[in-house]
């Protein structure tokens, strides 16, 4: 029996056996009641509790490690892998499920610019974030597109105190400056104001000697982040505008230069209105931008401009009722334009809308039994609407033994990029159309004599581009014996229909050939995820993590059933036949990932942490010329990132930090452009 009949098993065996539940208390503990997760159903709710694979890392975790970006933490986190694209940008992984999948919010709004299906994490400060949420698996059910492999959300501070001050300064190696500075005031009247200034900043580095291009080029960025907030009776009401600014030079070789500059800015206001004890009224409107401009110039040529310019409004209405003691009903009302201007990319500014609804139900049949039912409808004005619904549970079965599992629904809707590209190459001469464009663009190079003759008929994109859609199933164990100890098994299953992906639609006279973007694959991801925590005292702390993943394409693997593959063990050898045995997988995905973290209270305020990621051989590419990733193509191997820290609180006002990242010198010019060496750093913190 296949993994997902085995997750669809155990749900519905434990969805039919609910109602046998006994009526006793949870024993939960402490520190599992007091953490608060509100990105799985849009409202408060104890982590504990929430029946869905969750995580928090905590305001603490961020410290202990002195991460400063939210890739440095995120990296950390079993399950999670970090991956850099072709510009220079990192993103993230879940479940096998690449950054284009997953969903980044900032106080549960999101966050744009992704130039290439990558949201650049570097771009993200964390030195006033107090706490991040992770949900793995499918949350369309509640945020729609992108959401289809997961959600991190991103909970800013606010102020505690009357009056305070938070300035930290980090120095690390190739001269990278990390500053940080957070204030906070709290009116007699209660309204808070908090402000928060980074300052980040590197000559980048070189892991390649033999061109004259840099990995990463010199650069420096500033965010401002602004909150403002105040309660009266049964009113709340917050805003918030945050603004990102990056100033990047490069240089390609001694005729060729230029500059790329980045402008980010997003501004919120919410409302939450309680009308009784049992019904609320949230309310948010949003509104972000993102601009990238590069500028190229030469000694020989005039300068050339290339611009991204994307915008975003969303609003949103929620209303939360409170139908008996712990049970709640959301029901929401959204609206969402986006638009997009890219130079070179597409022929005239881009846009679409959705309208969408949804509904949620939070229950428990028992004390120690609780669910979340819920669904989304959004209605897209240039692509068929979609339903993402989802269902969980979380239910004791023994003293010290909890269940809970998760089956949903989730999609992505076709990006601009897949409908609306227009781009040739004008050094090779291949061209590649979005799908909405493919008959005017057609037509245009037929009219110019460039046509040899069509692959696929021009009637086929008289249709839609469907959204790619997915099954998503988790099922996982708790065994929580005591505060000491903890072990946490998940098992995931997800399903991706209607893979959108570029072929052949026609054949030019120059030899080369048109690509468009069609649903062409079905791909799945399963696995298990597992975490044993041991804590033997309050001053040791040791976490271990394990990732089991298999990702593979379904339309592959049955053509090498059938015996329609063959394989080479290189260019030039003699081909064969390829077995089922010999199909490794979807590329930049390793089968085991290993984690592995202590954390040591010493003598005198003095706290000393490793931690470790292991990640097994993957593949980038095919290097024997049958598309697709097999035993016989060449791999990265696998290698162990350990990163070090120690940090010493001088008083109750001054902490001092010394590190290394990447502690071993690791390195891999060719595969692995995000690594560069071993970084090591000090940190000064200063609270008033």
């Amino acid at each position: 029996m296949r993994l997902k009949e085995v997750l669809i098993f155990i749900n519905l065996f434990f969805l039919n056996t609910l109602v046998l539940a006994q009526n006793y208390n949870d024993s939960i503990p402490n520190n599992e009641l007091n953490e608060v997760i509100i990105t799985g159903t849009k409202t408060k709710r104890q982590l504990s509790l929430i029946p869905l694979p969750a995580k928090i890392i905590s305001e603490d975790q961020i410290k202990k490690t002195n991460s400063s970006r939210l890739k440095d933490i995120l990296d950390e986190q079993v399950g999670v892998i970090i991956v850099s694209d072709f510009g220079g940008g990192e993103g993230i992984q879940i479940q096998g499920l690449d950054s284009e999948y997953i969903l980044i919010l900032m106080d549960g709004l999101p966050i744009i610019g992704r130039q290439s299906g990558t949201l650049d994490l570097n771009r993200i400060a964390i030195g006033n974030i107090k706490q991040i949420e992770l949900i793995k698996g499918s949350s369309s059910s509640l945020y729609g597109s992108e959401a289809l492999g997961g959600v991190v959300n991103l909970i800013s501070s606010d102020n505690k105190d009357s009056l305070s001050l938070n300035f930290d300064y980090k120095f690390a190696s190739y001269n990278t400056n990390d500053i940080n500075l957070s204030t906070g005031i709290i009116s007699k009247d209660g309204k808070k104001f908090n402000l928060f200034i980074n300052s980040y900043s590197s000559d980048g580095y070189d892991l390649d000697n033999t061109d004259n291009l840099n990995t990463i080029d010199p650069f420096k960025n500033y965010t401002v982040h602004l909150k403002y907030s105040f309660k009266k009776e049964n009113l709340f009401f917050s805003s918030s505008a945050r603004v990102f600014d990056e100033k990047q030079n490069f240089k390609i070789d001694e005729n060729y230069f230029g500059n790329n500059n980045i402008l980010e800015w997003n501004s919120n206001s919410r409302i939450n209105y309680k009308i009784s004890d049992s019904f609320n009224i949230e309310s948010d409107i949003y509104l972000t931008s993102y601009n990238s401009q590069e500028k190229i110039s030469s000694n020989s040529m005039d300068q050339e401009e290339g611009f991204f310019d994307q915008f975003l409004l969303k609003t949103e209405v929620r209303t939360i009722i409170d139908l008996w003691n712990r049970d709640k009903l959301t029901l929401g009302l959204g609206f969402y334009d986006e638009s997009l201007s890219r130079n070179n990319f597409y022929k005239n500014k881009v846009s679409q809308s959705s309208i969408n609804l949804f509904s949620q139900l939070e229950g428990f049949i028992s004390n120690n039994t609780n669910y979340i039912i819920g669904a989304r409808y959004d209605n897209y004005n240039n692509y068929k609407s979609q339903i993402s619904p989802r269902i969980a549970i979380r239910t004791k079965l023994f003293e010290d033994v909890f269940f809970k599992s998760s089956i949903g629904r989730g999609f992505k809707a076709p990006d601009f990029r897949q409908l609306y590209f227009n781009f040739s190459n004008s050094t090779v001469g291949y061209s590649v159309i979005g799908f909405n464009v493919v008959n005017e663009v057609i037509y245009e190079l037929t009219k110019n004599n460039q046509i040899v003759n069509l692959v696929v008929p021009i009637e086929e994109f008289n249709e839609e581009l469907k959204p790619e859609s997915s099954f998503s199933i988790n099922a996982g164990f708790k065994y929580y014996p005591s505060n000491n100890v903890k072990l946490e098994i998940n098992l995931f299953r997800n399903d991706i229909d209607n893979l959108i992906d570029y072929k052949v639609i026609a054949n030019k006279k120059n030899g080369q050939n048109v690509f468009s973007y069609f649903n062409l694959n079905k791909v799945y991801t399963q696995g298990i995820e597992s975490t044993f925590n041991f804590k033997p005292n309050r001053k040791l702390d040791i976490i271990l993590g394990y990732q089991f993943l298999e990702a593979k394409d379904k339309n592959i693997a049955d053509s090498i059933k059938d015996g329609e593959i063959y394989a080479r063990e290189s260019l030039n050898s003699p081909s064969f036949k390829l077995m089922p045995k010999d199909y490794f997988g979807l590329y930049n995905r390793s089968k085991h990932t290993f984690n592995f973290k202590i954390y040591f209270e010493a003598k005198n305020n003095l706290s000393i942490n490793l931690r470790s990621k292991y990640r097994t051989k993957y593949g980038l590419f095919d290097s024997n010329g049958n598309d697709f990733l097999d035993i016989y193509d060449e791999f990265v191997k696998g290698y162990l990132i350990s990163d070090f820290a120690l940090l010493k609180n001088i008083n109750s006002s001054l902490s001092l930090s010394l590190g290394a990242d990447n502690l071993f010198n690791y390195k891999d010019s060719q595969n692995i452009t995000n690594l560069p060496g071993r970084i090591v750093y000090v940190k000064i913190n200063l609270t008033i």
